[in-house]
């Protein structure tokens, strides 16, 4: 081909160059363009293949054969219907798992499981017995959990229960203002001379009776609560501690008594705890409408006839002890 050709020449040139011969300017021209032609063409061509998108493989139909294990075909729809037929904790482990993953540990699991079969374990101690157990056990909690389905829960009980019970799903937004004391206050020097000083609880009683007076006059609370509660984190929220429900933990039931029963807009009288006093404004109250809560609500219940049927089930269970010094005695020790 000419390229060939002319590259042929652009070797020659250059030997007869080292040889001492005078090479025309023309002809070294020719040359360097032609190097750079077939460099051009090079780069263009890893440019073009660089670029070029891989091939996204096919995807698999639900009844391909994706995967052979032990001589068994698998396909997509039997892998997801060994993953959905796992019990807990191995489907929360398997849900984490991709599926390349998921089939070698599977395929461990199946190669092990055939392997005690060719030796016959299952017949021998301890794993007869051991076996026998997990049967027994599973085969009781498949039982527990059909229970669940033969629970009959119509529309008209779950809204019933909403109705009855609508206190359960209010939460009420409240401010507050916590003013602290200190048994130890009379004896307590303040740690700095800007520190507030530590009130006992007669001092925190009068402080805390005349704020809730001038509260209940019109005062503004969120500034009150800025410059006079000892709860930091909500003092500079404006007294604010979020909302609470009537049936919160963590609560003391009184202070939800309280709070329930106020207004809104309402403040309280200072209430004593433990170690300080509040006083307690109510923003507004809110209850949660019934399809918010319904399936919350549907699932209580439901569990609640579980255990009910459950109790029937243990409750008429037949057990009659012939030596009680022997249930007396103290569990064995486990064995090493």
């Amino acid at each position: 081909t000419s390229d060939a050709t002319a590259v042929g020449a652009a070797k020659a040139l250059r030997a007869a160059s080292m040889a001492g011969s005078t090479i025309p300017s023309v002809l070294k021209w020719q040359e360097n363009m032609l190097t750079l032609r077939i460099f051009l063409a090079s780069a263009m061509v890893l440019a073009i293949t660089a670029q070029a998108p891989p091939i996204p493989p096919k995807p698999a139909g639900p009844d391909d054969v994706v995967a052979t294990v032990e001589g068994v075909k698998l396909t997509p729809r039997i892998i997801q219907k060994i993953r959905s037929s796992l019990p807990p904790p191995f489907s929360q482990t398997a849900a984490r798992m991709d599926n390349k993953s998921f089939l070698k540990s599977y395929a461990g699991l199946l190669k092990l499981s055939k392997l005690a079969e060719s030796e016959k374990l299952a017949d021998l101690e301890p794993y007869k017995d051991q076996l026998a157990f997990l049967r027994m056990n599973f085969l009781a909690q498949a039982y527990m959990d059909s229970l669940k389905t033969k629970v009959n829960l119509p529309p008209e009980e779950i809204q019933k229960f909403y109705d009855d019970h609508q206190g359960d799903y209010q939460e009420a937004h409240v401010k507050a203002i916590y003013i602290a004391f200190s048994p130890t206050a009379a004896k307590q020097p303040p740690a700095s001379p800007k520190a507030k000083k530590a009130l006992t609880e007669q001092e925190a009683k009068t402080k805390a009776d005349a704020l809730a007076a001038e509260l209940k006059k019109g005062a503004d609370f969120a500034e009150a609560a800025k410059k006079n509660s000892d709860d930091s984190s909500s003092a500079e929220k404006g007294g604010d501690i979020g909302p609470i429900k009537r049936t919160q933990g963590g609560v003391p039931l009184e202070l939800r008594d309280l709070i329930f029963k106020l207004k809104p807009g309402e403040v309280s009288d200072a209430v004593r705890q433990p170690a300080g006093f509040y006083i307690f404004k109510l923003e507004k109250i809110h209850t949660s409408p019934f399809l918010e809560v319904a399936g919350t609500i549907a699932q209580s219940l439901q569990a609640q006839k579980v255990q009910a049927e459950y109790s029937k089930i243990l409750s008429s269970i037949q057990i009659t002890y012939h030596n009680e010094s022997f249930f007396n005695e103290p569990p064995p020790a486990p064995k090493n």
